[in-house]
């Protein structure tokens, strides 16, 4: 019985307890992480394309870290803030 109880206390602390702490269920807080993950490959090749031509995206890489860093925290995005 008191395995039974530990492995219920690692499961909670692996997947539960840090979604409740976000106000979140399990799946929603997964949803946030892989849009957020899907937004950092977006700029990771927008870097990769301004890094091989120069001209291209020449500011869009470092407004895409920054809407990314405000949803990350919180903030409204720029886009928002635009609208």
């Amino acid at each position: 019985m008191l395995d039974l109880l530990q492995s219920n206390h690692i499961v909670n602390y692996m997947f539960l307890q840090h979604p409740e702490e976000q106000n979140m269920t399990y799946f929603e807080h997964l949803k946030h992480a892989c849009s957020y993950a899907v937004k950092a490959v977006g700029c990771s090749i927008v870097f990769i394309v301004h890094g091989f031509i120069p001209c291209l995206f020449e500011k869009t890489g470092s407004a895409m870290i920054k809407d990314l860093n405000d949803r990350l925290n919180g903030n409204k995005s720029t886009k928002e803030k635009i609208n």
